[in-house]
């Protein structure tokens, strides 16, 4: 009974921090969707603009992740730990460190919008330049945007993952009644979709300022701390930055690839990511809630509640993955037909989401074993076998694409398929590793 009892509370206090995240997610990524609802309305070639441009900003965030990861890990560490001079100053350090990178990110966004836009060769000139317009737009709301991924990072490290949800949910509130507004009554078009999203990131990263310092009493300084605490910050963040940031270019490469097959492809394929990253963001927030956990567990020196956590969350994956996959399988039109009615995106469309959803339950195991990892500052295994298998798709997509015949299709089955090796590679590493996850070789940092 007792038993029975405490693996009762480990699912709630799991799911205490993780529903918060997970709803966070679903309207950030609601941010993307609700450009593309609207945007979609103007045509298969404006939503390839957004699409395009998009790969550039989800390049800013896997950049910014080396901060806010190694920020959110490191403060997490502490609070185990009690140490509260520490948390004080990781987010001085995690909030000098982002402002200077968003000021790098915005300029070189801004000043290259036209060449990194041709690197897709895009044949049709207006889509080139409505996905610039739309790129130099955003570039404005790229330090907003990294400050709040940052705010974030550290109210999620306390537990307060609550506080984080309402910020988020006020700025897609803006977005929401602001996209229609910008992109149709003000017929700013595709760069009303990109203003829009700008003010509502200021509306969201201000009530975060608020939280942070009136809830949890947080000091908000840019004052100079010792260079270790950078340093311990770019030892856990470095490695999954590398791996998002590598997961970005591939996915440029991808994408490129996929423009060969012409606009209707990478339109499908644009929309069936943000279909797919309904499930991987759901998948992504409980990820979160299990670095969160294990973090604290890890501070606290506790490895039996990390072994536990770890499988709770496995088995709450498992109930978000099983769903998709079946939906992904069954119902892939209906889904689609709901942002294009072009008849051809829907059928490209379709067959990625058929294929990508046999790869769904793998890649449950990937990124929650992989949050169990960064939990414990051990983030260079899952980068490792990330980087490895996710590189595999470009000669892979090229192979079955083009030299075996099988067209966009090939391509497609490249992402599955990798998707499949890297949640059974890093779940048997893991497995293999827990045994020796014991208190005495826990050795929490002296910063």
């Amino acid at each position: 009974m007792e038993q029975t009892s405490a693996k009762r509370e480990k699912r709630k206090s799991l799911l205490r921090i993780a529903i918060p995240i997970i709803l966070s997610s679903c309207l950030q990524i609601s941010y993307d969707i609700t450009d593309m609802f609207w945007v979609g309305k103007l045509g298969s070639g404006e939503v390839a603009a957004v699409g395009t441009a998009g790969f550039y900003i989800k390049l800013g965030w896997s950049l910014i992740s080396v901060i806010t990861i190694g920020t959110m890990v490191s403060v997490s560490h502490s609070i185990g730990a009690e140490k509260k001079d520490r948390i004080r100053h990781f987010i001085s350090c995690g909030i000098r460190s982002t402002f200077m990178l968003g000021i790098f990110y915005a300029l070189f966004i801004f000043m290259l919008a036209e060449p990194l836009i041709s690197l897709f060769n895009i044949e049709r000139p207006e889509v080139n330049t409505m996905a610039q317009n739309y790129l130099r737009i955003s570039s404005i709301t790229v330090l907003i945007m990294f400050m709040n991924l940052l705010f974030t990072a550290i109210i999620d490290a306390h537990g307060k993952t609550q506080f984080s949800f309402r910020a988020v949910l006020y700025g897609n509130i803006v977005n929401i009644i602001l996209d229609p507004l910008f992109i149709f009554y003000f017929g700013l078009g595709v760069e009303g979709a990109a203003w829009a999203t700008a003010l509502s990131q200021g509306c969201a990263m201000m009530y975060a300022i608020y939280l942070l310092r009136h809830r949890l009493e947080l000091t908000l300084s840019i004052k100079a701390v010792p260079r270790k605490f950078l340093r311990k910050i770019l030892g856990i963040g470095t490695a999954p930055a590398m791996q998002r940031i590598l997961f970005s270019l591939i996915g440029i490469a991808i994408g490129r690839i996929v423009s060969i097959w012409g606009t209707d492809a990478i339109a499908a394929q644009k929309l069936g990511l943000q279909i797919e990253s309904l499930s991987f963001l759901l998948m992504n927030g409980l990820m979160q809630a299990t670095s969160i956990l294990i973090g604290q567990y890890y501070g606290e020196r506790n490895t039996d509640m990390i072994r536990k956590c770890y499988r709770t969350s496995i088995r709450l994956g498992y109930c978000i993955s099983i769903p998709a996959t079946f939906i992904f399988l069954a119902f892939p039109e209906i889904l689609l037909s709901f942002f294009v009615k072009e008849a051809a995106t829907i059928e490209i469309g379709s067959a990625y989401l058929r294929i990508v959803g046999f790869s769904q339950l793998f890649a449950t195991l990937e990124i929650l074993t992989a949050g169990a990892y960064t939990g414990q500052g051990l983030t260079k295994y899952p980068a490792t076998v990330s980087i490895v298998f996710t590189t595999m798709r470009i000669p892979l997509a090229l192979l079955l694409g083009k030299s075996m015949g099988m067209g966009i299709d090939g391509v497609w089955w490249s992402i599955s398929l990798t998707s499949v090796i890297k949640g059974i590679v890093l779940y048997l590493l893991y497995r293999k590793r827990e045994k020796e996850f014991k208190e005495s070789n826990i050795q929490y940092s002296n910063i």
